[in-house]
């Protein structure tokens, strides 16, 4: 009886270790759970885990633009609003050509001109790659054209092509169920709102996940309150298309009205009287981030422009070089003379930065014609405070 015990209980025992055995292979991890989700034909469809995510920056043309972002606008979607003159789509088209720079034949910049604002002057002052490979210009004011095209191109990218889209304006934009309605007819209230919501909705993360910039342009409006006197807080800003653009954008950059004793650079500079300085050779761009994705929110920046350039060479570096160059001790100014610090002469020298240079003027005309000393200084202070 003791022995058939034994080999009885050898048997349960041998019985529950091969139970627990199976339980445990069929016992599924967290991870294993989740690779299977991902790996399922079905879901395949609607996740982008399979993607590597893009980390590219496309510079502004501006120093201190990038600066301020951290090296330049990454992929995903940016709004660029502001008042009517603010720079929203001089900025916007700076981008696309080094955007275009940046991807070579592999890029192409699909701009949506839903107002009649671009003209060939402005495409010969930003230097746009015009050729068909790299610049396309769909005159369209339709939300679900706009929008279908887009996600089109960015659905079915046989070629893997990078884009970059720019909406000017989203303010422009109406609804194809107004398009033919007489003017007099009531459009549908927060329509296009709507349809920029379920747009950025389904298509914020394709753009951003396929390596794709996206810049939609508009207006800040003014919501002035019919009794003034309940307008304690001031009059409310309402955004064009919403307040989805507003939350699916990873920059929101807000361009500020100029003013013309302060933000314009004249002939005579040094006159006192306003009537006196001649014409505006240039003005200074004025921008407040208002979202950001590097901890820049509420920060603001300047950037100066100066006119009668061509070729994307309308933001004035140079002179934003002179001044990042002053505020970082590069070089000591006695009177009208500038004595580059030894360091800086001895790294630039064989460049063509002299060891002394009379005025300012001489210096920014210096940086203007020897381009390669300029882009070097560029990189060195890129790579000094963004590192």
């Amino acid at each position: 009886m003791g022995t058939t015990f034994n080999i009885q209980n050898t048997k349960n025992q041998s019985k529950i270790t091969l139970m627990s055995k199976t339980k445990q292979k069929e016992a599924l991890t967290s991870e294993d759970q989740i690779q299977a989700f991902l790996d399922n034909k079905e879901n395949k469809k609607y996740h982008y885990n399979d993607l590597k995510e893009e980390d590219y920056k496309i510079s502004s043309g501006s120093l201190n633009l990038d600066l301020a972002m951290g090296g330049g606008l990454g992929c995903g979607i940016h709004r660029f609003t502001g008042v009517n003159e603010g720079g929203k789509t001089s900025c916007s088209l700076s981008f696309a050509k080094h955007f275009q720079e940046h991807f070579g034949d592999t890029g192409k910049v699909v701009y949506f001109k839903s107002e009649g604002r671009l003209s060939a002057e402005m495409l010969k002052r930003s230097g746009i790659d015009t050729s068909e490979r790299k610049w396309c210009v769909i005159a369209c004011n339709v939300f679900e054209k706009v929008f279908e095209l887009i996600r089109e191109l960015v659905t079915k990218n046989d070629e893997k092509r990078k884009y970059m889209f720019i909406v000017d304006s989203m303010d422009a934009l109406c609804r194809q169920i107004d398009y033919d309605k007489a003017f007099t007819d009531s459009e549908q209230v927060a329509g296009g709102s709507l349809i920029a919501s379920v747009f950025l909705k389904k298509q914020a993360l394709p753009i951003a996940m396929h390596g794709h910039i996206a810049i939609i342009t508009s207006q800040v409006r003014i919501e002035i309150p019919a009794n003034s006197y309940a307008a304690k807080a001031g009059p409310k800003q309402k955004q064009a298309g919403g307040f989805a653009v507003k939350h699916y954008a990873n920059y929101i950059l807000e361009f500020q009205e100029r003013n013309a004793s302060t933000d314009i650079f004249y002939e005579n500079p040094e006159a006192k009287k306003l009537d006196e300085k001649g014409n505006p050779v240039g003005h200074t761009c004025k921008v407040i981030f208002r979202k950001s994705v590097n901890e820049k929110t509420n920060a603001r920046v300047r950037y100066p422009i100066i006119y009668n350039r061509t070729g994307g060479n309308s933001i004035w570096l140079e002179r934003e070089l002179v001044d990042m160059m002053r505020l970082w001790g590069y070089f000591e100014q006695s009177g009208a003379w500038i004595t580059f610090d030894e360091s800086t002469f001895e790294q630039f020298k064989d460049k063509g930065l002299p060891n002394k240079i009379q005025g300012e003027g001489r210096l920014i005309s210096l940086l203007e014609e020897n381009r390669e000393l300029s882009n070097l200084l560029v990189k060195d202070f890129k790579k000094m405070i963004l590192k």
